[in-house]
């Protein structure tokens, strides 16, 4: 099956988003959020915004193991009046997983293993404040977002398996703000209610799978 389909509506209440908004004149905000997070001595975890699927991993040792993934949106918005944002988000996400010295399932002899992941991805959103005059405020963010995903996995250094997978995404989240002056505030963004269409296919085969809405960076 060359095509796969997805649809698929979850709510997510793990996925949160941290990020401070300046304004910057003319009603217009400019915001964002960073992601950075490096762990050694780990057993093999997936890097992957999608699930490999590759098989169990066996860990000798979390001496020689080290993850790191990283992640950046930044977002430009609009203000059209106190009760509604309109807004742009980029997003670009890695994950970088090595480990050395590791046994496959099925496989004999040890060896050093890596697994590569990117993500690009653009959203369009609107924000509606249900309380404009509070310092402190609640909002729902509808949004409809596209993402080009690719990974790839390495055994002793040659590319064993590349991934693709492309996916829409519209959605509506919750959140919060606080203003701390009229130029700065801080935003607390959570996941809300998903529905994703999309596909992912293994490089050089037929194979596809399903994409799982919670299985993103």
């Amino acid at each position: 099956m060359n095509k796969l389909v997805l649809i698929a509506f979850t709510v997510s209440i793990l996925q949160v988003l941290n990020a401070q908004e300046t304004e910057i004149g003319n009603k217009l905000f400019l915001g964002g959020s960073l992601h950075f997070l490096v762990q050694k001595k780990t057993y093999p975890l997936s890097s992957l915004s999608i699930n490999s699927g590759f098989g169990a991993i066996y860990s000798n040792s979390t001496e020689d193991t080290k993850n790191t993934t990283f992640a950046i949106s930044p977002n430009l918005g609009k203000e059209i009046n106190p009760k509604l944002f309109v807004g742009l988000q980029l997003d670009y996400r890695i994950g970088r997983y090595k480990a050395e010295d590791i046994s496959l399932f099925g496989q004999p002899n040890s060896i050093d293993f890596e697994r590569n992941s990117n993500q690009v991805g653009i959203e369009i959103f609107t924000r509606h404040i249900l309380n404009p005059n509070n310092k402190f405020g609640f909002f729902l963010q509808p949004f409809m977002a596209y993402n080009l995903l690719s990974g790839e996995e390495t055994q002793d250094s040659k590319v064993t398996r590349e991934e693709i997978a492309n996916y829409f995404e519209v959605g509506a989240g919750l959140g919060m703000l606080y203003n701390f002056n009229s130029k700065i505030r801080a935003t607390l963004r959570a996941g809300g209610l998903n529905y994703i269409n999309g596909k992912w296919k293994i490089k050089d085969t037929d194979q596809t799978k399903i994409l799982a809405p919670s299985e993103r960076i």
